[in-house]
């Protein structure tokens, strides 16, 4: 089974429904751990879901869209064969707009409908389950594996043509042969070595691969390194010893506890970085800010291009439905500082500054980290670098 690819949730959190029109999202558990997903006990589940959610609905067309995408959705799940843990479903039958995806990892169910597909389980399953390539190489044969939400799969495999042989000579000119041997391996292994930095530079692009960990024997994977382009060498976080006929979940179960201590570690640079930043100047010019309000004004004002966000913080907010402004605390009057409209409450705001970052191109960063998590906290609890 594929994990999430990027480019499919970057394309998810720009999708705008047109006005007068909705987005179902429904996040269904598949587990058959989970005791409600046992027999096609599920099917109950998203039925309890659907209904509730249409008895949130009062306009009479809404209403009449919302079950016209209900039908869609539990003529999907009728015929779905589980591939992964969770179902994802999104769709909009009037503008002809559907999505669906298995995915690899336990979500809570969930149903929304909103202008926009509501993405944040996945966003929070990317986050914990980053896209890694894992190199695994010898001086005969390379294979290159995507790991991501758990999974790891295999994308392509390379040998070398012809394969090295290290083997005696004999003769009287045993001595230069063996040179001459050695100097046509030497180039081969240099070639056979070419072209899987070229096919990993390939990966990078196709995967959207942020890091990367060679594998193999340490003389092997020392070369395969000096002879990265710049822009792949970038990206290389680790190397370790590993065999290039080892499968693909011992691989993963061996890079997944150096990956969380990176992982936690980049988390905790970002938290300093942002917070020394926000210290250093409080003008207009400033590169990062701290705090609830600093950071939605930011957001407002479209200059957020990476929001930190300590993992399960939520803060009731309110939106201006008129002017989009999102805002911690209302005014006295309960009226838009910006166009006099009335605002509306919001049980989480920090996931619409989120939301709204992510459709402008940004980075949400949900830090987790001991240390780094409660740093952010107590000095923000948000912080956000700027534009």
């Amino acid at each position: 089974m594929k994990a999430l690819h990027p480019s499919s949730l970057e394309s998810l959190a720009r999708r705008h429904a047109p006005e007068g029109s909705w987005i179902l999202s429904i996040y269904l558990n598949l587990d058959p751990q989970m005791r409600a997903s046992r027999r096609g006990a599920h099917k109950l589940v998203l039925e309890q879901m659907l209904n509730d959610l249409e008895g949130t609905l009062d306009d009479p067309q809404t209403v009449e869209h919302f079950r016209e995408d209900a039908q869609w959705v539990r003529s999907q799940v009728e015929l779905h064969i589980p591939k992964g843990r969770s179902l994802v479903l999104f769709c909009d039958v009037s503008e002809g707009y559907t999505y669906q995806e298995d995915v690899p990892v336990r979500l809570p169910n969930g149903a929304w409908y909103e202008r926009r597909p509501y993405i944040r389980p996945l966003l929070d399953a990317w986050k914990e389950y980053e896209r890694t390539g894992i190199v695994v190489v010898d001086r005969e044969k390379a294979r290159l594996l995507v790991a991501s939400m758990g999974e790891v799969e295999e994308v392509e495999e390379a040998f070398q043509t012809p394969a090295v042989r290290h083997r005696a000579t004999a003769g009287t000119d045993h001595m230069r042969s063996q040179m001459v041997f050695q100097r046509r391996a030497a180039t081969w292994s240099y070639w056979f070595l070419k072209e899987v930095a070229d096919s990993l530079h390939d990966m990078i692009e196709d995967y959207g691969i942020d890091r990367v960990v060679l594998a193999g024997p340490e003389d092997v994977t020392a070369e395969l390194k000096r002879i990265l382009p710049k822009g792949v060498l970038a990206r290389v976080v680790a190397r370790m010893r590993a065999s290039v006929t080892a499968k693909p979940k011992e691989l993963l179960e061996a890079v997944a506890p150096m990956l969380r201590a990176l992982g936690a570690a980049q988390e905790r640079d970002l938290v300093f970085e942002c917070i020394t930043a926000a210290r250093k100047t409080q003008s207009e010019s400033s590169k990062a800010v701290l705090g609830l309000e600093a950071v939605l004004n930011a957001v407002n004002q479209g200059r957020v291009y990476q929001i930190l966000v300590p993992v399960g913080f939520a803060a009731p907010g309110f939106h201006c439905p008129t002017c989009d402004v999102l805002m911690d605390h209302a005014p006295s009057t309960n009226a838009c500082p910006y166009c006099s409209g009335a605002l509306e409450d919001m049980d989480d705001v920090v996931w619409a500054a989120c939301d709204r970052v992510l459709a402008m191109g940004g980075k949400v960063e949900e830090i987790g980290a001991d240390g780094a998590k409660e740093v952010l906290k107590k000095e923000g609890p948000l912080g956000a670098f700027l534009r």
